[in-house]
């Protein structure tokens, strides 16, 4: 999709948003605004259904253990033929990019461990926002996990322009190298690693929201940064819900109104 049809596809949502939200503050100035006494029963089961979305995020999984993750780098692994794959987010506050999920060799004990941002191939093309190629420069991930490193390769993540880790592979099946067309696939394949960390970070801010506590960043997050456009989505979404608690007869409306907003915001 190219930069015109991004533009026009934003230009329909936001039509299309302002046509649902002239029907709802039409609907609204013809409610009794007294709520006819419905907003103790309509507000309470309201709150029910939004502790049992509270809950269920809750119970979604860390990067180390989500499924989708796992299965994009299953298969980035077998697409570049590499023994292993991960991911490493940056982590501000320890100024190091940690692996926060992996696949392959050694999958289990190299989540958690930190690489740095300096002499590393996954430095390297945290910095740059390249993707890298080439034999390890960092070796006391090695000699910690006792497994020898052939080769490596590092794609950058980038979230809302910025780098936020990296998806690399190691140890090239059969080869000494990987090859550019393994750059070329890894490339897209940070891509869309990028968006679901993106997501997940997004419902790790809706799930804070939602059980109302302050929105802050989970330290698997730590090189993230809740984005303008993600506070306003997240106070839309409040505003939203405190309508449907005050004026239930409005919550079909606000229904269409928030499949407008998300329409905009993917």
């Amino acid at each position: 999709m190219d930069i015109i049809q991004r533009i026009e596809k934003v230009s329909a949502a936001m039509e299309s948003l302002s046509a649902e939200l002239k029907e709802l503050k039409l609907a609204a100035s013809k409610a009794d605004p007294s709520g006819s006494g419905s907003e103790f029963s309509a507000g309470s089961g309201l709150d029910k259904q939004v502790a049992m979305i509270a809950g269920y995020l809750v119970l979604s999984p860390g990067m180390q253990e989500d499924e989708l993750l796992n299965t994009l780098l299953a298969c980035a692994m077998t697409v570049v033929k590499a023994e292993g794959a991960a991911v490493t987010i940056y982590d501000e506050n320890k100024k190091m990019l940690v692996f926060r999920a992996a696949v392959g060799i050694v999958a289990d004990r190299l989540v958690g461990s930190e690489i740095p941002v300096m002499n590393s191939q996954h430095g390297i093309a945290f910095r740059t926002r390249q993707v890298i190629a080439t034999t390890p420069m960092y070796k006391a991930i090695d000699e910690r996990l006792g497994q020898d490193y052939r080769n490596v390769l590092a794609a950058p993540l980038i979230v809302n322009d910025e780098a936020i880790g990296t998806l690399g592979a190691v140890n090239k099946i059969s080869e000494d190298h990987f090859t550019p067309q393994d750059i070329e696939a890894y490339s897209s394949f940070a891509q869309l690693a990028a968006h679901i960390i993106r997501q997940r970070f997004r419902e790790s801010s809706l799930k804070q929201m939602l059980a109302g506590k302050p929105v802050e960043v989970p330290e698997e997050f730590s090189g993230m940064s809740i984005m303008p456009g993600d506070k306003d989505l997240l106070e839309i979404i409040d505003n939203v819900a405190a309508i449907g608690r005050t004026s239930p007869e409005l919550l079909a409306l606000c229904k269409k109104l928030t499949g407008a907003i998300a329409a905009i915001a993917l």
